[in-house]
């Protein structure tokens, strides 16, 4: 029978740890499913990618309950749990809807390029001409 205990030790001693190599691998995993319905490339890649991404999410769900278990309640946990979660949500979001996807993130694009364009065209200071 598979013990728990050994388990739930190994995430307790070594956090820090699996925390440093976790998070930024959630985080570029979960780049790629994004990055991939962009650029439009083929659904099996996009999923491929989302389930790489989904496993780090989980295991840093599984890391977060396993604190959990031992009562242990601080802001790092829930830190993690929400960026775990986000993470897996978009991941889902990807494969289940991509076109919604790309639908985002183009009217972001463009919001944010208009905004860009704003902010630069009223920092432009007009220089009287001298004759």
């Amino acid at each position: 029978m598979f013990d728990f205990n050994n388990l739930i030790q190994f995430s307790h001693t070594y956090c820090i740890e699996i925390c440093g190599l976790l998070v930024p691998m959630n985080v570029l995993a979960s780049l790629q499913p994004i990055i991939f319905t962009v650029l439009h490339r083929p659904k099996k890649e996009i999923n491929l990618m989302a389930l790489v991404a989904s496993f780090y999410a989980l295991m840093i769900i599984f890391h977060v309950g396993s604190w959990f278990i031992v009562g242990v309640v601080r802001i790092q946990t829930f830190i993690l749990l929400g960026f775990a979660s986000c993470s897996l949500m978009t991941n889902i979001w990807a494969v289940i809807h991509g076109s919604s996807m790309r639908a985002t993130i183009k009217f972001f694009q463009q919001f944010i390029v208009k905004f860009i364009k704003v902010i630069t065209f009223q920092n432009q200071q007009v220089i009287p001409e001298t004759k």
